[in-house]
């Protein structure tokens, strides 16, 4: 019986056609082996294997790639137990997952980079306002919130950032200032040209 070039899987109803060679490198597994000649009959059939496709679809994708970055309908600990069923391990950093809360997560990220660099092309245009009268110029956080809508304060891990678009892409110098007796305690920083 001479073996075909692809093997068919029926996982869970779903159906899905794999380059015997992908198999062959992973021999060792439980998956390769019931591949093997030694194990499946007729080469042309489909193996049955009664679990989720879905999982599936991303275990060989991760046979193919060695990572894998999981969309968040699949639950890394679903991935992982299916991996195990197949006689596959993983190593730390290989199983990446988008989980709903991870998304979240990188939107707030987003959100707040895009703020920060909103605030500093309003503070480079305060800047760029009143420097033809002083070399240092105010920029008020209360005025920044103000004119972008903002209501909450920014956090140090913000004014890091915005100091450090500030310096990228518009060449100023900022040091902050936290005037608590001044102006109804807000912060703020002078900006000079670097």
């Amino acid at each position: 019986m001479s073996a075909t070039n692809t093997i068919k899987f029926n996982v869970g109803g779903k159906h899905f056609e794999v380059s015997r060679d992908l198999m062959e490198m992973h021999s060792e597994t439980m998956l390769g082996k019931l591949v093997s000649e030694a194990w499946q009959q007729d080469p042309e059939e489909s193996v049955f294997i009664d679990r989720d496709g879905d999982i599936f679809a991303h275990i060989l994708n991760y046979l193919r790639y060695g990572s894998i970055e999981l969309p968040h309908t699949i639950l890394k600990s679903s991935f992982e137990r299916d991996l195990d069923f197949y006689g596959l391990g993983s190593k730390e950093g290989d199983i990446k997952e988008n989980s709903i809360p991870a998304i979240l997560d990188s939107l707030k990220d987003a959100k707040m980079k895009h703020d920060m660099f909103l605030y500093a092309i309003e503070a480079h245009n305060q800047y760029a306002f009143h420097s033809s009268t002083s070399t240092n110029v105010r920029v008020y956080e209360k005025d920044l919130r103000e004119k972008l809508g903002r209501s909450e304060t920014i956090s140090a891990e913000e004014r890091k950032l915005f100091v450090n678009y500030l310096d990228v892409y518009f060449g100023l110098k900022a040091k902050d200032y936290n005037n608590n007796n001044g102006f109804n305690g807000y912060f703020y920083w002078t900006v000079t040209r670097k």
